[in-house]
């Protein structure tokens, strides 16, 4: 078979093979993908190409009393750090919170 030949039947046996897939997985339904990780693997295949999975737009939620108070000192120019000691919380609770509610807004 030569390369003009090849290329033809690409689609043909592509075409034929999907719908054998799909006799396959109704007959047995063991061969579908039922494991989350090699779905979410198939997911992931469709948004890779565009740069990763799609951003959020603006986080909507809610501040939290915490959160509200970080934001106001992260507006004002102080460091997490800083923030977090007067507060009374480690700063990796500050930090998550920070990546959390996506501050300062």
């Amino acid at each position: 078979m030569n390369e003009l030949e090849r290329v033809k039947y690409e689609d043909l046996y592509r075409q034929a093979w999907e719908a054998q897939n799909k006799k396959d997985i109704a007959a047995n339904p063991r061969l579908s993908l039922r494991n989350k990780a090699i779905r979410n693997g198939n997911n992931n295949k469709v948004n890779g190409h565009l740069g990763g999975r799609p951003k959020k737009e603006a986080n909507k939620l809610p501040l939290t009393k915490e959160a509200e108070m970080v934001n106001r000192m992260l507006q004002r120019g102080m460091t997490l750090k800083a923030a977090a000691e007067i507060i009374g919380m480690s700063p990796r609770w500050a930090s998550d919170i920070k990546r959390k509610y996506d501050l300062p807004r």
